[in-house]
This record gives structure tokens, sequence and C-alpha cells, in this order.
């Protein structure tokens, strides 16, 4: 049976490979706060219980377990996330923080009856998939707002799973209507990479790159075909 800790790890490193960051040793302590020593013994605890590889260049890569467990996990946790916010009106960042203490106690009992409840949403607030990602689905290009070309008008796809700890990021998103299905449109760049000021439904923001770049949208040929199902996973 596997602890609460090394859970967080496996979802960690679901969420690093998910999101297009090969998890190397160095990177996933960083990501999770730890030294890299004790990164290090949790990698060699969950390789001997056969839930991860370390390959060559201190690389991981989960096994068909480990990755069913991080898959569950992420499940249960958008799952909450979305009764937090849509049956308790919490916010998002509140919400997010409270799934993470909550996903490792579900049943796959209550799981089913709250997705029932829910009327079986598509995804988390943030636009990620309760569902786990198909092969293709983790195959398809990623465009981040931070590079989409001036003047071009794009659909905010889903938030990054990385930005998702950042209290004030994601209170930042929320506030200012960065929803998944909305329509943003590029006007403005800074100079020397200074911030963006993009059109949110018809409203202006400034958005930093940094900020930006956990935004990923679909590409602005592709936003048009998206438009349906983004906004089928918008009110989900």
């Amino acid at each position: 049976m596997t602890t609460t800790a090394s859970e967080q790890y496996l979802v960690a490193i679901c969420t690093l490979i998910d999101e297009r960051r090969p998890p190397t040793l160095a990177q996933l302590a960083a990501y999770c706060g730890v030294t890299q020593p004790t990164m290090g013994e949790a990698a060699r605890k969950l390789e001997r219980e056969g839930l991860i590889r370390v390959v060559p260049r201190r690389t991981i890569e989960l096994t068909e377990q480990g990755r069913a467990i991080a898959d569950t996990l992420l499940r249960r946790h958008r799952l909450v996330e979305r009764w937090l916010t849509d049956a308790l009106g919490l916010d998002w960042a509140t919400a997010h923080e409270e799934a993470h203490r909550l996903e490792h106690a579900i049943s796959p009992l209550v799981e089913e009856r709250m997705a029932a409840a829910l009327g079986y949403p598509e995804t988390c607030p943030h636009g990620n998939p309760i569902r786990p990602l198909t092969p293709e689905e983790r195959a398809t290009p990623l465009v981040a707002l931070s590079e989409v070309p001036l003047g071009s008008e794009v659909r905010l796809r889903r938030i990054s799973e990385l930005a998702e700890d950042d209290r004030e990021l994601l209170l930042f998103y929320e506030r200012h209507g960065f929803r998944p299905g909305v329509r943003i449109r590029v006007r403005e760049r800074g100079p020397l990479n200074g911030p963006l000021t993009v059109e949110v439904d018809g409203r202006e923001v400034a958005i930093g790159v940094e900020a930006a770049a956990f935004l990923w949208v679909w590409p602005p040929e592709d936003a048009a075909n998206a438009g349906q199902g983004a906004a089928r996973q918008a009110v989900a």
C-alpha cells in the first residue's frame, strides 16, 4: 500500500510528464519543495515498489501501476475541485487546496456518486480533464498564450497544473475571466519581454509573460473549430 507522500510524488511525476517537462530528480525535487537527497531516497523507494523507473540522465518514468495510481488521484482531485466550486461555491485556489486534502480519502463508491451528482463533468474548473489523458492527447502539441502572435485570437484550452499551487496566480486567472473556452485576443506586447495586453471576452487585461506561459490555448487556426468543445468544458 502506498503512503500519502508516495502518492503525492507519483502525482507530481505525472503532472510534469503531462505538462511536457520530463521529470528529472532535480526538477521533481524543486517542484515538490524537497531536497535532492530526499527526492533521491523517495525515488529509490518508489522504484523498489515497481511504481517508477529511473532511466539514464536521472529522468523518471512511471510504470503502468504508477501511472494508474497517479491517474486515479488526479481524477479524484479534479472531481473534488469541481464539486467544491460548483456545489459549495469555493474560489479556485481554496478548492485546489482543499482537494489536496480530500483526494487521498475518497473511495471508489464516493467518487462515482459525486460524479453522478455533478452530471459527470468532463473537466475541473481549470479545464484539466477528469478522465485520464489518452496517448493521443498526451502527444497533442501545447501552445501557451505567451507564444501567440500579436493580433491573433485563440480560445483558452486549460490552465497548467503547474500554476495551481500558486494561490495568488490562480485567483488572478479567476478574477480576470481566464476560464476554459474563453476567447482571448493578444492586443499588445510590452518591450523587453514586458507584459501582454490581451482582450478577454471584450475586457482588456494586462498579464505578465510568465503568467501567460501557464495558459494553454488552441492555436489560432484551431480556435474556431475548438469553440463548441471548449464551451462545453467551461460549463461542465
